[in-house]
Formats: structure tokens, sequence, C-alpha cells
């Protein structure tokens, strides 16, 4: 009996603790409230897009999240535009304040608004290249109306002896 306690007494050591982690970290026990948890941060990730199915025609609007109203291309480039300067204004800001101070504090505040400056401006070149990858890989198909004079789409059947 004894040997019985202390084999429960050891499996509930190994078994316990990962158990509690994973209560405390507030994972989803199920599969199915794992994914439509990774559903919504895929969908916070991608504000242009929804991937949540349309509605029917007649039926209530489906929400967009924290993105609800659709910013416009130039509305998005006037925002980041804002922000690299703000960044860039403050970084310039303290830099001349830890020029005139002699405090670690504002070298501190200089080196922190630069980092944000150099981590900011990698984001910005990180969507630049992910937009242009995305352009150079989609082919724009012209409907068979606009097709040049001369050109046919023929189909040829190929059999498994060819």
């Amino acid at each position: 009996m004894l040997f019985l306690v202390c084999l429960a007494v050891a499996w509930a050591c190994f078994l316990v603790p990962p158990m509690l982690r994973k209560h405390r970290e507030g994972r989803p026990a199920s599969s199915v409230s794992s994914f439509r948890q990774q559903l919504s941060t895929l969908e916070r990730a991608t504000p242009g897009t929804s991937l949540r199915p349309l509605p029917q025609s007649g039926s209530a609007p489906v929400a967009r999240g924290a993105y609800a109203p659709q910013l416009r291309r130039t509305e998005v480039q006037r925002r980041r535009q804002n922000v690299l300067v703000g960044l860039g204004g403050a970084t310039a800001f303290f830099l001349l304040l830890a020029l005139v101070s002699t405090s670690a504090i504002t070298l501190l505040l200089f080196f922190g608004s630069g980092g944000a400056l150099a981590a900011y401006v990698y984001a910005l070149v990180q969507i630049r290249m992910r937009a242009d990858e995305a352009a150079a890989k989609v082919r724009v198909l012209r409907p068979q109306a606009q097709r040049p004079v001369g050109t046919t789409n023929l189909a040829v059947r190929r059999s498994a002896s060819n």
C-alpha cells in the first residue's frame, strides 16, 4: 500500500506542475478553442483582410475586430509618416538634451527613443519588402475580351500514353 502512495506522489510531482503552468498561461484545453484563438491572432496580424466567411445578403455584417474602419492607403501612409517624424523628433530632442545635460536618465531616454526609431524603420522596411514580394508574385489575368488579337485559347487533352 505504501508503494502505491509513493508511486501516486511521484506521478503527481511530474504531472501537476505542467498542468498548472498550462492553466496559468491561459492555454486552451481543447483544439477548437485553440483554433479560434489562433484565427483571431491571424486576423489581428492582417488588418486589411478577414478570415471569417462573408455574410450572406440580408444578414448582419461581420465585425472586423479592432480594425473595424478600413483605412485607405494614403491614411496609412500618413499615419506611418507621422509616427516616423514623431520618433525622429523625440530622438533628436533627447540627443540635444543628453548633450546639454550630464544626467544618465537623458542618455537612457535618447538610447530608448533611438532604439524605438530603429525598430520602427526596420518594421517599415519589412512591410515594404513583403509588399514588393507580393506584387512580384501576383500575376494579373486579363479577361477573355481583352486578349490580343491573334492569340488562341487552346486546350490540349493529354492521355497517359502521351
